[in-house]
């Protein structure tokens, strides 16, 4: 896997991860629920890029929840599931 610094956002086209999820438009708890279902099956250290428009709820549960968000800013994130 390409290693990603955090503070050096680059275009998600560059990005190497293993699956996707398109959050389309959901916002507050229904983006925090979809992703809670969407990493849950994963093996760790699965990578995935994820679309969601609202980037301080996704950048907030990756604190939560301890998964590592390698590179982002809306609409793109990519996110490691610990």
């Amino acid at each position: 896997m390409k290693s990603i610094s955090k503070n050096n956002y680059s275009s998600s086209s560059n990005w190497v991860f293993d699956t996707e999820f398109d959050a389309k438009e959901l916002g507050c708890g229904d983006l925090v629920m979809a992703l809670f279902k969407f990493f849950k099956p994963l093996e760790p250290g699965t990578t995935v890029r994820v679309k969601a428009l609202d980037g301080g709820d996704v950048m907030a549960w990756c604190r939560s929840t301890g998964n590592a968000l390698h590179d982002g800013q809306p609409p793109f994130f990519l996110i490691e599931k610990k």
